[in-house]
């Protein structure tokens, strides 16, 4: 038997909703090797230059404490799929 037949009859036995999740893995995991490399550079580049226009507005100086501001916004919200 194939990989591909292997895969197939794996995918066969599980529900239609798990279908869907292994073909949008299927996907994913397609996106990542077609992505070329310099698609990467260009993304860590927009990252770069966003990053130093948020520190010449001093977007976050008014935070002092990183941790202390974290743990006060998440206690104004509730947290999706957690028990408050």
């Amino acid at each position: 038997m194939t990989l591909i037949e292997q895969i197939q009859h794996q995918a066969r036995q599980l529900p239609p909703d798990k279908q869907r999740e292994a073909l949008d893995f299927i996907t994913f995991l397609q996106q990542r090797v077609s992505q070329p490399a310099s698609n990467t550079a260009k993304r860590k580049e927009r990252l770069k230059k966003a990053f130093a226009t948020l520190a010449e507005l001093r977007t976050f100086a008014e935070i002092t404490d990183p941790v202390e501001w974290q743990r006060r916004n998440r206690e104004d919200r509730s947290m999706p799929g957690r028990d408050s």
